[in-house]
């Protein structure tokens, strides 16, 4: 009888630990992936990342997180378990029963044991894995090229060798109306700047350029010889139609994960302890080239001619036999 009531007991307790852990698991996992995705939070917003990338990235993120989340989880769920038999007067009935709180105790510790082996091979399977792809995604994110949000009344700088200024834009249509764009793709000796009444941006199908559609302007360039104060005119252009291409490349370009494999993050035991056996080996082939060359440096011996050393080894003997 007593034996039902102890596994009882124990069930009751898993049941209750059980409940609380599973919420303040995903409660503390939350709050680390959103301090890390504060960290980084410039290289996710205005780049145009789909829905799968961004997936993926809080995928990774929150495998490598787990570890981290499981200690904090466990005394969080501890406390709030504890906490509520303790307020129900569960544990003193449980003391008043003659149950000691270590054996109230055990089943959690049971389960903490578990925790323990899984939170252990997060760290060393699965860990490793995940900060490889996710480093590989964030150094991916931060090359890709931003989208293009051009504001009203300021020069807009984020398309490479383009400043690009707008007077007013129509949200609905995407016109833009009053531009001034000043290009020096070609280098700054061959400067263009172009006026033009109204105009449309747009990417292209490849998402490789940009299309730059104007209407009713005028195209002015500016020569090498010009910038040496040469009597050169201006070359001017105008047009009532006039398309631009700008390379910009708003594609996602996934970089190759093999270029991290030295990432001490993304290392197993295994692989750390190899690692430390090279570093050893190197360190001490490095410290003998060291030895050597101080040892040639300031310790050479003596040259004696044959003669000379034939007497003082001839004199040491005699030293020696000496009683």
């Amino acid at each position: 009888m007593r034996v039902r009531v102890i596994k009882r007991l124990d069930l009751y307790i898993l049941q209750n630990f059980a409940l609380v852990f599973a919420g303040a698991f995903f409660i503390c996992l939350f709050v680390f992936m959103m301090q890390f995705t504060w960290r980084y939070v410039n290289e996710l917003i205005g780049k145009g990342l789909s829905l799968d990338i961004l997936a993926q990235f809080f995928g990774y993120m929150a495998l490598t997180l787990v570890p981290q989340s499981l200690p904090m989880a466990v005394l969080l769920a501890s406390l709030i378990a504890f906490g509520n038999m303790g307020e129900r007067l569960e544990l003193l009935a449980m003391k008043a029963a003659g149950v000691p709180l270590i054996r109230i105790m055990r089943p959690i510790l049971v389960v903490v044991l578990l925790l323990v082996a899984t939170s252990f091979y997060f760290q060393n399977s699965i860990s490793p894995k995940a900060q490889l792809q996710l480093r590989t995604l964030l150094i991916s994110m931060k090359q890709t090229s931003p989208a293009v949000e051009i504001p009203e009344g300021v020069f807009y700088n984020g398309v490479p060798d383009v400043n690009l200024y707008v007077q007013h834009k129509n949200a609905e249509t995407g016109m833009l109306y009053q531009l001034i764009i000043y290009k020096t793709d070609q280098g700054f000796d061959k400067a263009q700047i172009v006026l033009a009444d109204s105009g449309k941006l747009e990417v292209t199908g490849d998402r490789k350029f940009l299309k730059l559609t104007l209407w009713s302007g005028e195209l002015q360039g500016q020569s090498a010889s010009l910038l040496q104060n040469a009597a050169v005119p201006y070359d001017r252009e105008t047009f009532n139609y006039k398309e631009l291409l700008i390379a910009f490349d708003s594609n996602f370009n996934l970089m190759d994960a093999a270029a991290l494999n030295n990432l001490e993050t993304a290392k197993d035991m295994a692989q750390i302890e190899t690692d430390v056996d090279s570093m050893e080996t190197e360190l001490d082939s490095v410290g003998n080239s060291y030895y050597t060359v101080a040892r040639q440096m300031y310790f050479t011996p003596p040259q004696l001619p044959r003669k000379d050393s034939a007497r003082v080894m001839q004199r040491v003997k005699q030293a020696a036999a000496v009683p």
